[in-house]
């Protein structure tokens, strides 16, 4: 087996059920890699983005615009790693430069995510008609092909933009409903979802999803990110 990032061989020792039953593994990363990036650490973050914050306050100031537009939304948001130049540099290579094969970078997060919550409609950010042709893949649903987990389109993207990365922060929150309904909204009621993206920044995008599916009532949606 070769660590997903690097490629270099990962030395495992196979266990029993491995051994005998073939067991298939997600995508792991060498120990080299692993410390190339970042975790967000538990203290002095906001509870609710896990932005990293030194305020005294509960919650950050983003979080406190978010509460006043969206009242009746209790939104909370998890991020895995800081948005920092080695994240930057990996996002660069898979997203922009196209290496699907880093698809399962990351695997073992979601994996641990989907068993932690096995009740969950995992629901990715879709991308345009346009962006999905120029791209050739939608990096987030990928993500989760590559963990093997489930997932639902429940949104389609119907407002084709520029990229987020080549807006400016008022660009970004300014920016108008992309998204809409794709699915029978009656098997959104009740449930659990989780929207996943690969980076928050504004929060935005994933707001906008959020939007879309709150008045059809579901249990309870939360949003995850790869970076923060």
């Amino acid at each position: 087996m070769k660590c997903c990032y690097c490629h270099c061989r990962l030395i495992h020792d196979l266990s029993i059920k491995e051994l005998f039953w073939r067991v298939k593994k997600v995508p792991q990363l060498c120990s080299d890699c692993t410390a190339l990036f970042q975790q967000i650490p538990e203290q002095g973050r906001c509870p609710r983005c896990t932005k990293q914050i030194t305020e005294k306050s509960k919650i950050c100031q983003d979080c406190f615009t978010w509460q006043n537009k969206f009242p009746d939304y209790d939104f909370v948001h998890q991020a895995f790693f800081v948005y920092d130049p080695a994240f930057q540099e990996w996002l660069n290579q898979y997203k922009f430069m196209g290496d699907i094969r880093l698809s399962g970078t990351f695997a073992t997060y979601w994996k641990n995510l989907q068993k932690q919550h096995p009740e969950a409609i995992f629901c990715p950010v879709p991308l345009s008609n346009e962006r999905l042709a120029e791209r050739g893949f939608n990096q987030v649903s990928e993500m989760l092909v590559a963990a093997e987990v489930d997932y639902q389109m429940l949104v389609t993207r119907i407002h084709h933009s520029n990229p987020q990365a080549k807006k400016t922060r008022n660009e970004r929150l300014a920016s108008i409903q992309p998204f809409g309904i794709k699915v029978d909204p009656s098997g959104i009621k009740g449930k659990t979802i989780f929207v996943i993206d690969d980076v928050y920044t504004t929060g935005q995008t994933l707001f906008h999803v959020a939007s879309c599916l709150l008045p059809h009532q579901p249990k309870k949606i939360r949003t995850y990110s790869l970076a923060r």
